[in-house]
Protein backbone atom coordinates (compact mmCIF):
# COMPACT_ATOMS: atom_id res chain seq x y z
CA UNK A 1 0.00 0.00 0.00
CA UNK A 2 1.69 3.37 -0.89
CA UNK A 3 1.74 5.85 1.70
CA UNK A 4 0.44 9.39 0.97
CA UNK A 5 2.41 12.55 1.70
CA UNK A 6 -0.26 14.80 1.92
CA UNK A 7 -1.72 16.14 5.06
CA UNK A 8 -4.68 14.23 5.43
CA UNK A 9 -7.18 16.27 6.97
CA UNK A 10 -6.12 20.17 6.34
CA UNK A 11 -8.12 21.86 9.48
CA UNK A 12 -8.34 18.90 11.63
CA UNK A 13 -7.47 19.72 15.03
CA UNK A 14 -4.05 18.94 16.30
CA UNK A 15 -3.33 18.87 19.75
CA UNK A 16 0.45 19.31 21.45
CA UNK A 17 2.08 17.37 24.11
CA UNK A 18 0.65 13.77 23.21
CA UNK A 19 2.41 10.86 24.96
CA UNK A 20 6.25 10.43 24.63
CA UNK A 21 6.97 10.88 21.16
CA UNK A 22 4.43 13.66 20.94
CA UNK A 23 5.69 15.61 23.99
CA UNK A 24 9.18 16.92 22.46
CA UNK A 25 7.55 18.91 19.25
CA UNK A 26 9.00 22.24 19.92
CA UNK A 27 10.97 22.45 16.80
CA UNK A 28 10.09 24.87 13.76
CA UNK A 29 11.53 24.40 10.35
CA UNK A 30 12.43 27.77 8.60
CA UNK A 31 13.46 29.20 4.85
CA UNK A 32 12.85 31.44 1.83
CA UNK A 33 12.13 30.30 -1.41
CA UNK A 34 13.05 32.47 -4.39
CA UNK A 35 12.83 31.66 -8.38
CA UNK A 36 15.79 31.49 -10.51
CA UNK A 37 16.24 35.00 -10.27
CA UNK A 38 16.16 35.80 -6.66
CA UNK A 39 13.13 36.91 -6.36
CA UNK A 40 10.64 35.63 -3.47
CA UNK A 41 8.01 33.27 -4.21
CA UNK A 42 4.68 33.90 -2.70
CA UNK A 43 2.42 31.09 -1.70
CA UNK A 44 4.64 28.38 -2.29
CA UNK A 45 3.94 25.11 -0.48
CA UNK A 46 6.32 23.99 2.21
CA UNK A 47 5.36 20.67 3.32
CA UNK A 48 7.61 17.73 5.93
CA UNK A 49 7.86 14.94 2.91
CA UNK A 50 9.69 12.45 5.42
CA UNK A 51 12.14 12.16 8.29
CA UNK A 52 14.90 10.53 10.17
CA UNK A 53 16.21 9.94 13.53
CA UNK A 54 19.47 12.31 14.08
CA UNK A 55 20.94 9.41 16.03
CA UNK A 56 21.50 5.61 15.12
CA UNK A 57 19.53 4.07 12.76
CA UNK A 58 15.89 3.12 12.33
CA UNK A 59 13.90 1.25 9.59
CA UNK A 60 10.84 3.50 10.42
CA UNK A 61 9.16 4.08 7.62
CA UNK A 62 10.09 7.83 6.91
CA UNK A 63 6.74 8.89 5.36
CA UNK A 64 4.84 7.65 8.50
CA UNK A 65 5.90 10.03 11.23
CA UNK A 66 3.44 12.18 12.59
CA UNK A 67 5.44 15.30 11.37
CA UNK A 68 4.92 14.43 7.68
CA UNK A 69 2.34 16.05 5.91
CA UNK A 70 2.85 19.19 8.57
CA UNK A 71 2.76 22.24 5.57
CA UNK A 72 3.24 25.81 6.13
CA UNK A 73 3.24 28.34 2.60
CA UNK A 74 5.35 31.38 2.32
CA UNK A 75 4.22 35.16 2.41
CA UNK A 76 5.11 37.94 0.97
CA UNK A 77 8.92 37.82 1.02
CA UNK A 78 9.00 33.94 0.56
CA UNK A 79 10.05 33.22 3.96
CA UNK A 80 7.66 30.09 5.92
CA UNK A 81 7.89 28.20 9.26
CA UNK A 82 6.43 25.05 9.58
CA UNK A 83 6.01 24.72 13.81
CA UNK A 84 5.56 21.92 16.20
CA UNK A 85 8.39 19.51 14.96
CA UNK A 86 10.21 16.78 17.17
CA UNK A 87 13.72 18.15 17.64
CA UNK A 88 15.01 14.68 17.59
CA UNK A 89 14.34 13.74 13.85
CA UNK A 90 15.87 15.63 10.74
CA UNK A 91 13.78 16.01 7.76
CA UNK A 92 13.10 16.19 4.40
CA UNK A 93 11.12 19.21 2.64
CA UNK A 94 8.78 19.29 -0.47
CA UNK A 95 8.57 22.83 -1.96
CA UNK A 96 6.10 23.82 -4.35
CA UNK A 97 4.98 26.49 -6.51
CA UNK A 98 2.69 26.65 -9.81
CA UNK A 99 4.66 27.21 -13.17
CA UNK A 100 8.03 25.60 -11.35
CA UNK A 101 9.64 22.04 -10.58
CA UNK A 102 9.45 20.52 -7.12
CA UNK A 103 12.51 20.74 -5.05
CA UNK A 104 13.59 18.60 -2.34
CA UNK A 105 15.26 19.73 0.89
CA UNK A 106 17.47 17.07 3.11
CA UNK A 107 18.63 16.58 5.92
CA UNK A 108 17.10 19.84 7.47
CA UNK A 109 17.62 19.92 11.30
CA UNK A 110 15.62 23.24 13.02
CA UNK A 111 18.21 22.67 15.99
CA UNK A 112 20.85 24.06 13.35
CA UNK A 113 18.92 27.12 12.08
CA UNK A 114 17.07 27.90 9.15
CA UNK A 115 17.10 25.78 6.20
CA UNK A 116 18.24 28.32 3.87
CA UNK A 117 17.20 29.72 0.83
CA UNK A 118 14.97 27.18 -2.05
CA UNK A 119 15.54 28.49 -5.35
CA UNK A 120 12.76 26.86 -7.29
CA UNK A 121 13.18 26.30 -11.59
CA UNK A 122 10.78 27.35 -13.81
CA UNK A 123 9.03 24.24 -15.44
CA UNK A 124 9.07 23.52 -19.06
CA UNK A 125 5.50 23.43 -20.32
CA UNK A 126 4.25 20.12 -21.27
CA UNK A 127 3.20 19.89 -25.02
CA UNK A 128 1.94 16.59 -25.23
CA UNK A 129 -1.22 16.86 -23.00
CA UNK A 130 -2.12 13.38 -22.85
CA UNK A 131 0.88 13.57 -20.14
CA UNK A 132 -1.39 16.09 -18.17
CA UNK A 133 -4.28 16.53 -16.69
CA UNK A 134 -5.59 20.09 -15.98
CA UNK A 135 -8.00 20.94 -13.23
CA UNK A 136 -9.54 23.47 -11.06
CA UNK A 137 -10.68 23.10 -7.57
CA UNK A 138 -13.98 25.05 -6.34
CA UNK A 139 -15.89 24.29 -3.19
CA UNK A 140 -19.50 23.14 -3.22
CA UNK A 141 -20.89 26.69 -4.68
CA UNK A 142 -18.40 27.05 -7.12
CA UNK A 143 -15.51 29.31 -4.87
CA UNK A 144 -11.80 28.59 -6.35
CA UNK A 145 -9.84 27.41 -3.76
CA UNK A 146 -6.37 28.72 -3.43
CA UNK A 147 -3.32 26.67 -2.25
CA UNK A 148 -4.97 23.14 -2.54
CA UNK A 149 -2.62 20.20 -2.77
CA UNK A 150 -2.67 17.86 -5.90
CA UNK A 151 -0.86 14.32 -5.27
CA UNK A 152 -0.43 11.53 -7.52
CA UNK A 153 -2.04 8.77 -6.41
CA UNK A 154 -2.11 6.31 -9.75
CA UNK A 155 -1.77 6.28 -13.46
CA UNK A 156 -3.45 4.42 -16.31
CA UNK A 157 -1.47 3.61 -19.39
CA UNK A 158 -2.47 1.77 -22.22
CA UNK A 159 -0.70 -0.63 -23.18
CA UNK A 160 -0.74 -3.49 -25.65
CA UNK A 161 -3.05 -5.70 -23.89
CA UNK A 162 -5.33 -2.62 -22.51
CA UNK A 163 -5.38 -0.40 -19.96
CA UNK A 164 -3.36 -1.34 -16.43
CA UNK A 165 -2.99 0.88 -13.78
CA UNK A 166 0.31 1.48 -11.23
CA UNK A 167 0.61 3.02 -8.11
CA UNK A 168 3.72 4.55 -6.91
CA UNK A 169 6.38 4.97 -9.03
CA UNK A 170 7.52 8.48 -8.28
CA UNK A 171 10.41 8.83 -9.96
CA UNK A 172 7.97 8.51 -13.66
CA UNK A 173 5.85 11.52 -12.96
CA UNK A 174 7.39 15.16 -13.81
CA UNK A 175 5.07 16.57 -11.20
CA UNK A 176 4.41 14.00 -7.94
CA UNK A 177 2.08 16.69 -6.67
CA UNK A 178 0.83 20.24 -8.42
CA UNK A 179 -1.02 23.07 -6.22
CA UNK A 180 -3.54 25.43 -6.87
CA UNK A 181 -3.42 29.17 -8.15
CA UNK A 182 -4.98 31.84 -7.13
CA UNK A 183 -8.37 31.03 -9.20
CA UNK A 184 -7.56 27.33 -8.19
CA UNK A 185 -6.15 25.88 -11.17
CA UNK A 186 -3.31 23.42 -11.40
CA UNK A 187 -2.04 20.94 -13.88
CA UNK A 188 0.20 17.88 -12.97
CA UNK A 189 2.56 15.72 -15.57
CA UNK A 190 3.14 12.61 -15.96
CA UNK A 191 6.77 11.46 -18.10
CA UNK A 192 4.59 9.40 -20.79
CA UNK A 193 1.40 9.76 -22.16
CA UNK A 194 -1.42 8.23 -19.93
CA UNK A 195 -5.52 7.40 -19.98
CA UNK A 196 -5.80 8.73 -16.66
CA UNK A 197 -5.00 9.65 -13.67
CA UNK A 198 -5.89 8.89 -9.50
CA UNK A 199 -5.58 12.19 -8.12
CA UNK A 200 -6.03 13.41 -3.95
CA UNK A 201 -7.02 16.95 -3.54
CA UNK A 202 -6.73 18.51 -0.19
CA UNK A 203 -7.92 21.92 0.85
CA UNK A 204 -7.57 23.71 3.52
CA UNK A 205 -10.79 23.52 5.26
CA UNK A 206 -12.35 20.69 3.27
CA UNK A 207 -12.60 16.69 3.59
CA UNK A 208 -9.55 15.09 1.13
CA UNK A 209 -11.31 13.26 -1.62
CA UNK A 210 -9.74 11.14 -4.64
CA UNK A 211 -10.54 11.84 -8.30
CA UNK A 212 -9.73 9.52 -11.35
CA UNK A 213 -9.51 12.49 -13.94
CA UNK A 214 -8.79 11.32 -17.79
CA UNK A 215 -5.59 13.40 -19.34
CA UNK A 216 -6.06 15.77 -21.90
CA UNK A 217 -6.23 19.97 -22.78
CA UNK A 218 -9.51 20.35 -21.11
CA UNK A 219 -9.56 21.58 -17.53
CA UNK A 220 -11.47 19.33 -15.44
CA UNK A 221 -13.69 20.68 -12.17
CA UNK A 222 -13.15 19.03 -8.78
CA UNK A 223 -15.30 20.07 -6.43
CA UNK A 224 -14.51 19.42 -2.92
CA UNK A 225 -16.84 19.83 0.14
CA UNK A 226 -16.20 20.12 4.20
CA UNK A 227 -16.76 16.38 5.06
CA UNK A 228 -18.55 15.00 8.32
CA UNK A 229 -17.42 15.51 11.45
CA UNK A 230 -16.58 12.76 14.56
CA UNK A 231 -16.89 12.89 17.69
CA UNK A 232 -15.87 10.99 20.81
CA UNK A 233 -14.53 10.51 24.64
CA UNK A 234 -11.88 8.12 26.00
CA UNK A 235 -12.81 7.25 29.60
CA UNK A 236 -11.25 4.71 31.69
CA UNK A 237 -13.21 3.43 34.86
CA UNK A 238 -15.54 5.93 34.24
CA UNK A 239 -13.27 9.23 34.07
CA UNK A 240 -12.17 11.19 31.09
CA UNK A 241 -8.99 10.50 29.69
CA UNK A 242 -6.99 13.93 28.49
CA UNK A 243 -3.69 14.12 26.80
CA UNK A 244 -4.15 11.08 24.43
CA UNK A 245 -3.83 10.86 20.94
CA UNK A 246 -6.56 9.19 18.35
CA UNK A 247 -6.29 8.05 14.81
CA UNK A 248 -8.35 7.57 12.10
CA UNK A 249 -7.75 5.59 9.27
CA UNK A 250 -9.69 4.01 6.01
CA UNK A 251 -11.47 0.44 6.21
CA UNK A 252 -10.43 0.26 3.15
CA UNK A 253 -6.79 -0.59 2.42
CA UNK A 254 -6.64 -0.96 -1.70
CA UNK A 255 -3.83 1.43 -3.14
CA UNK A 256 -5.68 4.62 -4.66
CA UNK A 257 -8.76 4.22 -2.61
CA UNK A 258 -7.07 5.31 0.53
CA UNK A 259 -6.17 8.74 2.93
CA UNK A 260 -3.60 8.98 5.20
CA UNK A 261 -4.09 8.35 8.87
CA UNK A 262 -4.82 11.87 10.59
CA UNK A 263 -4.26 12.25 13.93
CA UNK A 264 -6.29 13.90 17.18
CA UNK A 265 -5.79 15.03 21.05
CA UNK A 266 -8.40 14.74 23.38
CA UNK A 267 -9.39 17.83 25.58
CA UNK A 268 -9.48 18.07 29.47
CA UNK A 269 -12.80 16.03 29.23
CA UNK A 270 -11.60 13.04 26.93
CA UNK A 271 -13.40 14.75 24.09
CA UNK A 272 -12.21 14.73 20.73
CA UNK A 273 -13.74 15.95 17.29
CA UNK A 274 -12.33 15.34 14.21
CA UNK A 275 -13.46 17.55 11.03
CA UNK A 276 -13.54 17.59 7.62
CA UNK A 277 -13.72 13.81 7.23
CA UNK A 278 -14.81 12.12 3.51
CA UNK A 279 -17.80 11.14 3.59
CA UNK A 280 -19.16 8.03 2.16
CA UNK A 281 -16.70 5.79 3.54
CA UNK A 282 -16.18 2.98 6.49
CA UNK A 283 -13.56 4.23 9.18
CA UNK A 284 -11.08 2.80 12.01
CA UNK A 285 -10.56 4.95 14.87
CA UNK A 286 -8.38 3.84 17.74
CA UNK A 287 -6.57 5.30 20.44
CA UNK A 288 -2.44 5.57 19.61
CA UNK A 289 -0.58 3.25 21.72
CA UNK A 290 2.50 5.64 21.42
CA UNK A 291 0.61 8.47 24.10
CA UNK A 292 -0.86 5.87 26.59
CA UNK A 293 1.92 3.79 26.69
CA UNK A 294 3.65 5.39 29.57
CA UNK A 295 -0.02 5.25 31.19
CA UNK A 296 0.25 1.34 31.04
CA UNK A 297 -3.48 1.55 29.35
CA UNK A 298 -4.80 0.75 25.46
CA UNK A 299 -8.05 0.80 23.84
CA UNK A 300 -9.89 -1.40 20.80
CA UNK A 301 -10.35 0.09 17.68
CA UNK A 302 -13.92 1.26 17.16
CA UNK A 303 -15.14 1.13 13.36
CA UNK A 304 -17.75 3.90 11.82
CA UNK A 305 -19.35 5.35 8.71
CA UNK A 306 -19.63 8.92 7.33
CA UNK A 307 -22.59 9.17 4.43
CA UNK A 308 -23.17 12.52 3.83
CA UNK A 309 -21.46 15.74 4.11
CA UNK A 310 -21.90 17.89 7.22
CA UNK A 311 -22.78 14.60 9.47
CA UNK A 312 -22.41 14.39 12.99
CA UNK A 313 -20.75 10.71 14.25
CA UNK A 314 -20.65 10.27 17.57
CA UNK A 315 -18.96 7.74 19.03
CA UNK A 316 -19.65 8.10 22.62
CA UNK A 317 -17.66 6.99 25.40
CA UNK A 318 -14.41 4.58 24.26
CA UNK A 319 -13.65 2.79 26.82
CA UNK A 320 -10.07 1.90 28.04
CA UNK A 321 -8.06 -0.56 29.80
CA UNK A 322 -5.30 -1.88 31.82
CA UNK A 323 -3.02 -3.04 28.69
CA UNK A 324 -0.56 -5.98 28.40
CA UNK A 325 3.57 -5.71 28.90
CA UNK A 326 5.43 -7.06 26.33
CA UNK A 327 9.08 -7.58 27.41
CA UNK A 328 12.07 -8.42 25.05
CA UNK A 329 15.96 -9.15 24.02
CA UNK A 330 17.60 -8.90 21.01
CA UNK A 331 19.84 -11.33 20.35
CA UNK A 332 22.95 -10.97 17.52
CA UNK A 333 24.34 -14.14 16.19
CA UNK A 334 27.37 -13.78 15.86
CA UNK A 335 27.96 -12.48 19.53
CA UNK A 336 28.66 -8.73 18.74
CA UNK A 337 27.18 -6.65 21.21
CA UNK A 338 24.41 -4.24 20.21
CA UNK A 339 25.32 -0.78 18.71
CA UNK A 340 24.16 2.28 20.60
CA UNK A 341 20.61 4.11 19.37
CA UNK A 342 19.19 1.07 18.12
CA UNK A 343 14.95 0.82 17.71
CA UNK A 344 12.63 -1.69 17.82
CA UNK A 345 9.38 -1.09 16.02
CA UNK A 346 6.16 -2.69 17.25
CA UNK A 347 3.25 -2.44 14.91
CA UNK A 348 -0.33 -3.17 15.52
CA UNK A 349 -2.27 -5.59 13.02
CA UNK A 350 -6.00 -4.13 13.98
CA UNK A 351 -4.91 -0.77 12.71
CA UNK A 352 -2.29 1.66 11.72
CA UNK A 353 -0.86 2.29 14.82
CA UNK A 354 2.49 1.80 16.37
CA UNK A 355 5.78 2.17 19.39
CA UNK A 356 8.97 2.40 19.34
CA UNK A 357 11.67 1.88 21.49
CA UNK A 358 15.15 2.24 22.01
CA UNK A 359 17.07 -1.71 22.26
CA UNK A 360 19.57 -1.18 25.28
CA UNK A 361 22.96 -2.04 25.46
CA UNK A 362 22.23 -5.59 26.47
CA UNK A 363 19.60 -5.97 24.09
CA UNK A 364 16.55 -5.68 26.07
CA UNK A 365 13.32 -3.51 25.11
CA UNK A 366 10.23 -2.97 26.24
CA UNK A 367 6.64 -2.00 25.24
CA UNK A 368 3.34 -1.11 27.32
CA UNK A 369 -0.30 -0.79 26.80
CA UNK A 370 -0.77 -3.47 24.77
CA UNK A 371 -4.33 -4.43 24.12
CA UNK A 372 -5.16 -8.19 22.95
CA UNK A 373 -4.39 -8.34 19.31
CA UNK A 374 -2.00 -9.86 16.90
CA UNK A 375 1.00 -7.31 17.08
CA UNK A 376 4.64 -7.37 14.30
CA UNK A 377 7.62 -6.58 16.45
CA UNK A 378 10.76 -5.33 13.99
CA UNK A 379 13.89 -4.65 15.52
CA UNK A 380 16.44 -2.56 13.22
CA UNK A 381 20.20 -3.05 13.90
CA UNK A 382 22.29 -1.83 11.06
CA UNK A 383 24.42 -4.58 9.31
CA UNK A 384 21.45 -7.92 10.42
CA UNK A 385 18.26 -8.80 9.91
CA UNK A 386 15.71 -10.69 11.75
CA UNK A 387 14.11 -13.96 10.09
CA UNK A 388 12.78 -12.98 6.62
CA UNK A 389 13.58 -9.57 7.67
CA UNK A 390 9.52 -8.42 7.96
CA UNK A 391 9.52 -8.51 11.59
CA UNK A 392 7.80 -11.45 14.37
CA UNK A 393 4.38 -11.60 14.60
CA UNK A 394 3.03 -12.44 18.11
CA UNK A 395 -0.46 -12.81 19.12
CA UNK A 396 -0.41 -10.27 22.55
CA UNK A 397 -3.25 -11.84 25.31
CA UNK A 398 -0.98 -11.28 28.45
CA UNK A 399 2.18 -10.16 29.61
CA UNK A 400 5.01 -11.32 27.97
CA UNK A 401 8.80 -10.84 29.56
CA UNK A 402 10.71 -13.33 27.51
CA UNK A 403 10.20 -12.60 23.87
CA UNK A 404 13.56 -13.49 21.93
CA UNK A 405 14.36 -11.86 18.90
CA UNK A 406 17.75 -13.53 16.80
CA UNK A 407 19.01 -11.29 14.50
CA UNK A 408 21.90 -12.35 12.00
CA UNK A 409 23.95 -10.79 9.40
CA UNK A 410 22.76 -9.72 6.50
CA UNK A 411 25.35 -10.79 4.44
CA UNK A 412 25.10 -14.11 5.72
CA UNK A 413 23.35 -14.91 2.58
CA UNK A 414 19.69 -14.76 3.38
CA UNK A 415 18.67 -11.84 1.63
Amino acid sequence: MRISISMLFAAAVWTAAMGTVLADERAAATGKVVDSGGNPIEHAAVLVYSAGVKKGYSEYCPTCWADCGKRATTDAAGDFTISGLNPDLVFTLLVLHQGHAAEYVKKIDPAQGPAGTVTLKTRPAIEDVSQVVRGQVVDAHGVPLRDAVIEQQGISIQGPRGISTHFGGAADWIDEMAVTNEKGEFEIAYSKPAVQMILQVTARGMAPKLFTEPTGASRKTLVVAEGATIRGRLVLNGKPVPNAELGLFTHERRSGSTFSEVRIGTKEDGTFAITNVPAGRVWLVYPKMESLAARGIGGDVVECETQDDGQEVDLGDMQLSAGHNLKGKVVLSDGKPIPSNMHVILGADRAWDSQMAVIAPDGSFEFRGLVNGVYTIGPAVKGYRAGDGFGVEKLINRDISDLVIRMEPASSGRQ
